[in-house]
């Protein structure tokens, strides 16, 4: 009879062993799913933040050139004090409309930033 009773326990323990087996295998197969998932996130966010510097160099390049036109507007305003009496409400709407639309590309270009932050800040804050 203890022949028996010891097969009995050393088949509960085997049975025990393949069951724990299983379940850590599957495991294992979700979370080298996880993985690749964040990998292939990862990726996407390096390329997500390669196109955003890009972006922002474009803009500030196009800020810059803004910012040029505007010297040499000011410049050639200094060069002609009397042409500037009868055209300076239409240099006055381009001076608005120039600094209208740097603080228009500076708005976007913050929101962008605070967007890749945000998701930098959340994909570390699943990590812990």
């Amino acid at each position: 009879m203890e022949q028996g009773s010891e097969l009995q326990r050393l088949e509960k323990f085997v049975e025990k062993l393949l069951t724990r087996f299983s379940a850590l295998k599957a495991e294992k197969a979700q979370l080298e799913q996880e993985v690749f998932e964040r990998d292939l996130l990862i990726e996407e966010l390096r390329d997500n933040i390669s196109s955003k510097v890009t972006e922002r160099n474009e803009i500030s390049e196009r800020v810059n050139k803004i910012v040029d036109q505007i010297e040499e507007w000011e410049l050639n305003l200094e060069k002609s004090e009397t042409a500037a009496d009868s055209s300076s409400e239409t240099e006055n709407i381009d001076e608005n409309e120039l600094r209208a639309e740097i603080e228009e590309i500076e708005e976007r270009n913050g929101e962008e930033e605070r967007r890749v932050q945000h998701n930098l800040f959340s994909m570390s804050d699943a990590k812990e």
